[in-house]
């Protein structure tokens, strides 16, 4: 009877996983949920839940099936880990601390473990429990290799004394030159990071140009594709999505190159007016480069596809907005898309002195090869003036609403730019955030800067690296 009873499962489980690769979530997760009521602790029906509920936007249910999921392994530590990667990608950080900080009670956690708990407290702006975090991963015997602890260290604060015992860990790891070449940079980073925090500008500067020469030759980026990239998307014609777009559905999307603010003005913007922030959403490159790859860019159906698409994976299962931000900065390769799906939505275009840009970029530890351009001033400069040559282009061609900032006038007028902003965008001020209102995560490299007061200290910061790094000048014009 038993050996008839799971044959039956799996059957059904089969049944589960081939209506939903056709596309037909609904049935799926009518037999899944009775699975899971049959086997609440079954990984399999519980992963394939998830995914199915992710697909369809509902990333809070996918949430609490992952959680459930976790207490009925009583938090085992690999059903914990797995869940929370998951959750973590769905930006529900709440749901993915509570299995966290329940794994964790259970005692014995293995140092990856502990390792994703503090990335969850980070990007929550829960520093002191991330550090907390990430130490007990380094006592654990975290693998340096796979899991670039030091880096993320160092960003959960500012070091003030140069005998700090991290600064040595950093340094040591360093020098020694043991660990492989992507591991060996990231300690560079975090060393270059507590040098700049402690005002060591030379030796920050030199720290620098040995950590990002070895990450330059990892990320390889071409300047030759990119401007192929470019010149492409200036030949192309999108047709309008057929049917009448949601006009209650206002996407804003906050564009420009890395590292100029954008992050920062999400950030603001969402609390001032209580805009949805989803963070760096990635759905516009993954719908643009199908559309392209497929030839369906001259498709009205096609395009309306991918506004749906777009659409659902932005409003997602949480409390309703009327305006969804999405933040990911290298979207402005792609605002002829934008104007094609939705000719309400609103853009801002970040600026930012570029030899400050420049400094930000070469200082950071970026974690995919889409930002390899960042590991050298050339690579910077080329894809500086794409960046240029294209939003030139939107702006003579697209009926888009764009709002150029510049982020010295953000930090030094915020209060007078997000009234202007929040007109722009047509959502009226608030006095406050609301009782109870929690910030998005932060998964961008700005994670720390995101969470401080805003400051103006990073306003021409590039002067103090400028006698070590020669380079920068040429950005700021300067012979």
């Amino acid at each position: 009877m038993q050996a008839t009873s799971s044959a039956s499962s799996d059957a059904r489980l089969t049944e589960a996983r081939a209506l939903y690769q056709a596309d037909e979530p609904a049935r799926a997760e009518v037999l899944l949920r009775a699975l899971q009521q049959r086997d609440p602790a079954s990984e399999e029906v519980g992963m394939l839940l998830a995914n199915v509920q992710r697909s369809q936007g509902r990333f809070s249910a996918a949430a609490e099936t992952l959680f459930t999921l976790s207490r009925a392994n009583d938090f085992a530590a690999g059903m914990s880990l797995r869940s929370v990667d998951f959750i973590r990608q769905c930006d529900r950080h709440a749901v993915a601390e509570s299995i966290c900080v329940a794994a964790l009670a259970r005692g014995n956690v293995p140092a990856e473990l502990l390792m994703q708990a503090g990335n969850v407290a980070r990007e929550l702006g829960q520093f002191d429990t991330a550090r907390t975090r990430y130490l007990a991963a380094l006592d654990a015997g975290i693998d340096l290799d796979r899991h670039h602890v030091l880096n993320a260290l160092a960003n959960t604060r500012r070091y003030v004394d140069p005998v700090d015992v991290e600064i040595g860990w950093f340094a040591r790891h360093f020098a020694a030159g043991r660990l492989p070449p992507r591991a060996l940079a990231s300690a560079g980073f975090a060393l270059a990071k507590a040098q700049g925090d402690l005002g060591e500008h030379a030796a920050a500067a030199q720290t620098l140009q040995r950590a990002n020469k070895i990450l330059h030759g990892v990320w390889r980026w071409d300047a030759d594709a990119w401007q192929r990239f470019v010149a492409a998307r200036m030949q192309e014609i999108v047709a309008p999505a057929n049917g009448e777009p949601g006009r209650a559905f206002v996407p804003v999307f906050i564009i420009g190159m890395p590292r100029t603010g954008t992050t920062l003005t999400a950030t603001l913007l969402a609390q001032a007016t209580g805009a949805r922030d989803r963070g760096e959403l990635r759905t516009l490159r993954f719908v643009a480069e199908r559309l392209v790859v497929g030839g369906h860019l001259g498709s009205q159906a096609a395009i309306a596809e991918a506004a749906r698409l777009y659409r659902t994976l932005a409003v997602q299962d949480d409390a309703p907005a009327s305006w969804y931000i999405d933040q990911d900065p290298m979207n402005f390769r792609y605002l002829h898309v934008v104007a094609a799906m939705f000719p309400q939505a609103r853009v801002i275009h970040l600026r930012r002195g570029r030899a400050d840009t420049a400094l930000s970029l070469w200082a950071q530890d970026f974690a995919h090869a889409d930002l390899g351009f960042a590991y050298d001033f050339a690579d910077m400069r080329a894809c500086m003036t794409g960046h240029d040559a294209l939003m030139q282009h939107w702006q003579r061609t697209l009926p888009l609403s764009i709002f150029e900032l510049d982020y010295e006038t953000l930090v030094s007028e915020p209060d007078a730019t997000l009234a202007r902003l929040g007109a722009f965008i047509g959502a009226p001020p608030r006095a406050r955030a609301q009782d109870g209102e929690v910030p998005a995560p932060v998964l961008s490299a700005s994670v720390w800067q995101a969470r401080q007061p805003v400051y103006r200290t990073s306003v021409g910061r590039w002067r103090a690296y400028a006698p070590f790094v020669p380079e920068l000048a040429r950005f700021a014009g300067i012979p």
